[in-house]
Protein backbone atom coordinates (compact mmCIF):
# COMPACT_ATOMS: atom_id res chain seq x y z
CA UNK A 1 0.00 0.00 0.00
CA UNK A 2 1.19 3.51 -0.83
CA UNK A 3 0.16 6.50 1.30
CA UNK A 4 0.46 9.87 -0.49
CA UNK A 5 -0.10 13.25 1.15
CA UNK A 6 -0.29 16.70 -0.43
CA UNK A 7 0.34 19.85 1.60
CA UNK A 8 0.73 23.53 0.72
CA UNK A 9 2.95 25.17 3.33
CA UNK A 10 1.45 28.60 2.59
CA UNK A 11 -1.94 27.38 3.86
CA UNK A 12 -0.35 26.04 7.06
CA UNK A 13 1.84 28.99 7.96
CA UNK A 14 0.18 30.30 11.14
CA UNK A 15 3.45 29.54 12.96
CA UNK A 16 6.22 26.92 12.73
CA UNK A 17 5.23 25.72 16.21
CA UNK A 18 1.63 25.10 15.18
CA UNK A 19 2.70 23.35 11.97
CA UNK A 20 5.08 21.14 13.94
CA UNK A 21 2.30 20.27 16.41
CA UNK A 22 -0.07 19.33 13.56
CA UNK A 23 2.57 17.21 11.83
CA UNK A 24 3.83 15.39 14.93
CA UNK A 25 0.95 12.84 15.10
CA UNK A 26 1.81 11.82 11.52
CA UNK A 27 5.39 10.79 12.32
CA UNK A 28 4.42 7.12 12.68
CA UNK A 29 1.40 7.17 10.36
CA UNK A 30 3.30 5.60 7.47
CA UNK A 31 3.40 8.39 4.87
CA UNK A 32 5.28 7.09 1.83
CA UNK A 33 5.30 10.27 -0.27
CA UNK A 34 4.70 13.86 0.84
CA UNK A 35 4.34 16.47 -1.93
CA UNK A 36 4.76 20.03 -0.66
CA UNK A 37 4.22 23.41 -2.29
CA UNK A 38 5.36 26.87 -1.11
CA UNK A 39 8.32 25.30 0.66
CA UNK A 40 10.88 27.85 1.86
CA UNK A 41 14.53 27.18 1.13
CA UNK A 42 17.35 29.60 2.06
CA UNK A 43 20.91 29.54 0.83
CA UNK A 44 22.17 30.05 4.40
CA UNK A 45 20.28 26.98 5.63
CA UNK A 46 17.96 28.94 7.93
CA UNK A 47 14.19 29.31 7.94
CA UNK A 48 13.58 26.17 5.92
CA UNK A 49 10.14 24.60 5.90
CA UNK A 50 11.66 21.44 4.47
CA UNK A 51 13.89 21.01 7.52
CA UNK A 52 10.83 21.30 9.77
CA UNK A 53 9.12 18.56 7.72
CA UNK A 54 12.07 16.16 7.85
CA UNK A 55 12.75 16.69 11.55
CA UNK A 56 9.11 16.33 12.57
CA UNK A 57 8.05 13.49 10.26
CA UNK A 58 11.34 11.58 10.11
CA UNK A 59 11.16 11.43 6.30
CA UNK A 60 13.88 11.81 3.66
CA UNK A 61 14.07 15.15 1.83
CA UNK A 62 14.37 13.68 -1.67
CA UNK A 63 14.15 16.58 -4.14
CA UNK A 64 13.45 20.31 -4.45
CA UNK A 65 12.60 22.54 -7.44
CA UNK A 66 11.79 26.24 -7.84
CA UNK A 67 10.99 28.58 -10.70
CA UNK A 68 12.76 31.80 -11.57
CA UNK A 69 9.83 33.89 -10.28
CA UNK A 70 9.95 32.52 -6.74
CA UNK A 71 13.26 33.89 -5.44
CA UNK A 72 13.78 36.77 -2.97
CA UNK A 73 17.06 38.38 -1.92
CA UNK A 74 17.07 39.07 1.82
CA UNK A 75 18.76 42.11 3.48
CA UNK A 76 21.66 39.91 4.66
CA UNK A 77 22.44 38.95 1.05
CA UNK A 78 21.10 35.40 1.16
CA UNK A 79 18.45 34.16 -1.24
CA UNK A 80 15.15 32.66 -0.18
CA UNK A 81 13.11 30.69 -2.70
CA UNK A 82 9.57 29.32 -2.49
CA UNK A 83 9.50 26.02 -4.24
CA UNK A 84 8.32 22.44 -4.49
CA UNK A 85 9.58 19.57 -2.37
CA UNK A 86 9.04 15.84 -2.19
CA UNK A 87 9.76 13.78 0.92
CA UNK A 88 9.80 9.98 0.98
CA UNK A 89 9.27 7.46 3.74
CA UNK A 90 11.02 4.25 4.66
CA UNK A 91 11.21 1.63 1.92
CA UNK A 92 10.56 4.08 -0.94
CA UNK A 93 13.19 4.37 -3.68
CA UNK A 94 13.48 7.51 -5.83
CA UNK A 95 14.49 6.20 -9.27
CA UNK A 96 14.52 9.45 -11.25
CA UNK A 97 13.64 13.06 -10.43
CA UNK A 98 13.81 16.50 -12.01
CA UNK A 99 11.61 19.29 -13.33
CA UNK A 100 10.23 20.90 -16.47
CA UNK A 101 8.21 24.06 -17.12
CA UNK A 102 4.68 24.76 -18.30
CA UNK A 103 3.40 28.15 -19.45
CA UNK A 104 5.30 31.12 -20.83
CA UNK A 105 6.47 34.50 -19.56
CA UNK A 106 5.01 35.55 -16.21
CA UNK A 107 2.75 32.48 -16.26
CA UNK A 108 5.65 30.03 -16.42
CA UNK A 109 5.64 27.48 -13.60
CA UNK A 110 7.94 24.61 -12.73
CA UNK A 111 6.56 21.07 -12.54
CA UNK A 112 8.53 18.81 -10.23
CA UNK A 113 8.51 15.09 -10.93
CA UNK A 114 9.87 11.92 -9.39
CA UNK A 115 9.58 8.27 -10.33
CA UNK A 116 9.37 6.30 -7.10
CA UNK A 117 9.12 2.62 -6.31
CA UNK A 118 7.82 0.67 -3.35
CA UNK A 119 7.54 -3.10 -3.24
CA UNK A 120 8.29 -3.39 -6.95
CA UNK A 121 5.57 -0.96 -8.13
CA UNK A 122 6.55 2.30 -9.84
CA UNK A 123 4.65 5.60 -9.51
CA UNK A 124 5.21 8.90 -11.29
CA UNK A 125 4.57 11.85 -8.94
CA UNK A 126 3.95 15.34 -10.37
CA UNK A 127 3.95 18.44 -8.15
CA UNK A 128 3.32 22.08 -9.12
CA UNK A 129 1.98 25.53 -8.24
CA UNK A 130 -1.16 26.38 -10.21
CA UNK A 131 -2.09 29.88 -11.37
CA UNK A 132 -5.00 31.69 -9.64
CA UNK A 133 -7.07 32.08 -12.83
CA UNK A 134 -9.02 29.00 -14.01
CA UNK A 135 -8.24 29.58 -17.69
CA UNK A 136 -4.51 29.70 -16.93
CA UNK A 137 -4.81 26.55 -14.81
CA UNK A 138 -6.38 24.73 -17.76
CA UNK A 139 -3.57 25.90 -20.03
CA UNK A 140 -0.96 24.67 -17.53
CA UNK A 141 -2.66 21.28 -17.15
CA UNK A 142 -3.09 20.87 -20.91
CA UNK A 143 0.65 21.37 -21.39
CA UNK A 144 1.42 19.04 -18.48
CA UNK A 145 -0.76 16.19 -19.79
CA UNK A 146 0.82 16.51 -23.24
CA UNK A 147 4.34 16.07 -21.81
CA UNK A 148 6.39 13.08 -22.92
CA UNK A 149 6.66 11.77 -19.34
CA UNK A 150 3.00 10.81 -19.52
CA UNK A 151 3.64 8.69 -22.61
CA UNK A 152 5.72 6.23 -20.57
CA UNK A 153 4.31 3.30 -18.58
CA UNK A 154 4.02 3.43 -14.79
CA UNK A 155 1.95 1.56 -12.26
CA UNK A 156 0.11 4.82 -11.47
CA UNK A 157 0.52 8.60 -11.65
CA UNK A 158 -0.13 11.01 -8.76
CA UNK A 159 -0.80 14.70 -9.50
CA UNK A 160 -0.46 17.26 -6.68
CA UNK A 161 -0.88 21.06 -6.67
CA UNK A 162 -1.54 23.93 -4.29
CA UNK A 163 -5.01 24.88 -5.60
CA UNK A 164 -8.17 23.00 -6.55
CA UNK A 165 -9.24 23.24 -10.19
CA UNK A 166 -12.94 24.04 -10.88
CA UNK A 167 -13.42 21.57 -13.73
CA UNK A 168 -16.13 19.01 -14.33
CA UNK A 169 -15.32 15.32 -14.62
CA UNK A 170 -15.89 15.56 -18.37
CA UNK A 171 -13.39 18.44 -18.68
CA UNK A 172 -10.82 16.48 -16.67
CA UNK A 173 -11.31 13.49 -18.97
CA UNK A 174 -10.69 15.73 -21.98
CA UNK A 175 -7.39 16.96 -20.52
CA UNK A 176 -6.29 13.45 -19.58
CA UNK A 177 -6.90 12.24 -23.16
CA UNK A 178 -3.73 14.15 -24.13
CA UNK A 179 -1.78 11.51 -22.20
CA UNK A 180 -1.86 7.73 -21.87
CA UNK A 181 -3.64 8.01 -18.51
CA UNK A 182 -7.12 8.64 -17.16
CA UNK A 183 -8.64 9.57 -13.80
CA UNK A 184 -9.12 6.77 -11.29
CA UNK A 185 -12.85 6.45 -10.64
CA UNK A 186 -12.37 6.47 -6.84
CA UNK A 187 -9.82 9.29 -6.58
CA UNK A 188 -11.12 12.12 -8.75
CA UNK A 189 -10.00 15.72 -8.12
CA UNK A 190 -11.95 17.64 -5.46
CA UNK A 191 -13.24 21.12 -6.27
CA UNK A 192 -13.50 22.18 -2.61
CA UNK A 193 -10.30 20.81 -1.12
CA UNK A 194 -7.28 22.81 0.07
CA UNK A 195 -5.38 21.75 -3.06
CA UNK A 196 -5.30 19.22 -5.87
CA UNK A 197 -4.61 15.53 -5.37
CA UNK A 198 -5.69 13.02 -7.99
CA UNK A 199 -4.73 9.55 -9.06
CA UNK A 200 -4.26 8.57 -12.72
CA UNK A 201 -4.13 5.07 -14.15
CA UNK A 202 -3.21 3.76 -17.60
CA UNK A 203 -6.06 3.68 -20.11
CA UNK A 204 -4.57 0.68 -21.93
CA UNK A 205 -1.75 -1.78 -21.32
CA UNK A 206 -1.77 -1.21 -17.55
CA UNK A 207 1.18 -2.63 -15.66
CA UNK A 208 -0.78 -2.82 -12.40
CA UNK A 209 -4.29 -2.93 -11.04
CA UNK A 210 -4.72 0.11 -8.79
CA UNK A 211 -7.17 -0.17 -5.88
CA UNK A 212 -7.96 2.85 -3.70
CA UNK A 213 -8.13 1.82 -0.06
CA UNK A 214 -11.09 2.64 2.19
CA UNK A 215 -11.10 6.02 3.95
CA UNK A 216 -8.20 5.67 6.31
CA UNK A 217 -6.07 8.32 4.58
CA UNK A 218 -3.99 8.82 7.65
CA UNK A 219 -7.21 8.94 9.71
CA UNK A 220 -7.79 12.56 8.88
CA UNK A 221 -4.32 13.35 10.12
CA UNK A 222 -4.69 11.26 13.28
CA UNK A 223 -5.71 14.09 15.58
CA UNK A 224 -9.19 15.35 16.37
CA UNK A 225 -7.99 18.93 16.87
CA UNK A 226 -5.71 18.99 13.82
CA UNK A 227 -5.97 22.17 11.74
CA UNK A 228 -3.69 20.83 8.99
CA UNK A 229 -4.86 21.88 5.52
CA UNK A 230 -3.81 18.83 3.53
CA UNK A 231 -5.09 15.97 1.38
CA UNK A 232 -4.24 12.27 1.38
CA UNK A 233 -4.92 9.10 -0.55
CA UNK A 234 -3.94 5.47 -0.01
CA UNK A 235 -3.89 2.87 -2.76
CA UNK A 236 -2.55 -0.57 -3.51
CA UNK A 237 -1.03 -1.83 -6.76
CA UNK A 238 -0.97 -5.40 -7.96
CA UNK A 239 0.93 -6.29 -11.11
CA UNK A 240 -1.42 -7.43 -13.87
CA UNK A 241 1.08 -9.92 -15.32
CA UNK A 242 3.04 -11.88 -12.77
CA UNK A 243 6.73 -12.43 -13.45
CA UNK A 244 7.27 -16.19 -13.08
CA UNK A 245 11.03 -16.00 -13.44
CA UNK A 246 12.86 -16.75 -10.23
CA UNK A 247 15.12 -13.73 -9.82
CA UNK A 248 15.73 -11.08 -7.14
CA UNK A 249 14.12 -7.63 -7.36
CA UNK A 250 16.57 -4.75 -7.64
CA UNK A 251 15.81 -1.11 -6.75
CA UNK A 252 16.41 -0.05 -10.37
CA UNK A 253 15.41 -2.30 -13.24
CA UNK A 254 17.50 -2.60 -16.42
CA UNK A 255 14.75 -0.82 -18.36
CA UNK A 256 14.74 2.08 -15.87
CA UNK A 257 18.53 2.31 -16.00
CA UNK A 258 18.37 2.45 -19.79
CA UNK A 259 15.67 5.13 -19.79
CA UNK A 260 17.38 7.12 -17.06
CA UNK A 261 20.73 7.32 -18.83
CA UNK A 262 19.43 8.29 -22.26
CA UNK A 263 20.53 11.90 -22.59
CA UNK A 264 17.45 13.05 -24.46
CA UNK A 265 15.04 11.68 -21.86
CA UNK A 266 13.24 14.37 -19.85
CA UNK A 267 14.02 12.55 -16.61
CA UNK A 268 17.62 11.59 -17.35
Amino acid sequence: MLHVMNLDAAQNAASPERLRADLQPLRHAGIDLLCCQSTRHCTDGRDETSRLFTETLGMTYSCFAAGRHHGTILPNGTTRVRGLAMLTGSGVWVLNSGSFTVGKGDEEEVVQFAVIRKNGASVLALNLHLAPLPETQVSQLRELFAHSLLKERYGAVVLCADRPVPLSHKEWRGLAMLSNYGLHSQASPSVNGPGLLCLLVARAGALSEVVVCPPDPLSLFTAGDSTLAAMAVAFDMQRVVADKRNRPTFPLSFREQWLGYREHRAFA
